[in-house]
Parts: structure tokens; C-alpha cells; sequence
């Protein structure tokens, strides 16, 4: 999507950041935004999940939202 000119934000736990990091920058994206959850997030209790979304959704739409006006300047 980002070579298409889609604002993109990629979701990632603790333990892949640094891969994520390099994967974006080998392809060509060192300023993807990243989103960083908890690792494991699938162990979490049902609740502590449901707060963690509701969180990260506003994250995500805040870093999707800065990169289309990074794109637009």
C-alpha cells in the first residue's frame, strides 16, 4: 500500500521491532510508521486485550493521519 501512496502503518510486537525496523528500511521505507504491542499479546487476558486495542486503534489512526500529511508537504 505504501508503494501506492496509502499511508501504511504496520502493527508489531515487542520482540520484532528491530526486524520490522530493518525490513522497511531493505525495502525502501526507513520512516514506516510502526505500532509496537506487547509480546506475546495473544496470552492476555480477553479484558487487558480489549484495553490494549482500544489504545492502539487511536495509535494507529494518529500515525496513519501524520504520514498522509507527511506525504502531502
Amino acid at each position: 500500500m505504501q508503494k501506492r501512496g496509502i499511508p501504511t502503518v504496520t502493527v508489531v510486537t515487542e520482540k520484532f521491532v528491530s526486524l520490522a525496523k530493518a525490513s522497511a528500511r531493505a525495502l525502501g521505507y526507513p520512516d514506516l510508521p510502526l505500532v509496537v504491542v506487547p509480546h506475546p499479546f495473544e496470552t492476555l487476558p480477553r479484558e487487558r486485550l480489549r484495553e490494549l486495542a482500544e489504545q492502539k486503534v487511536e495509535e494507529c489512526i494518529a500515525r496513519v493521519c501524520e504520514a498522509a500529511v507527511a506525504a502531502h508537504h
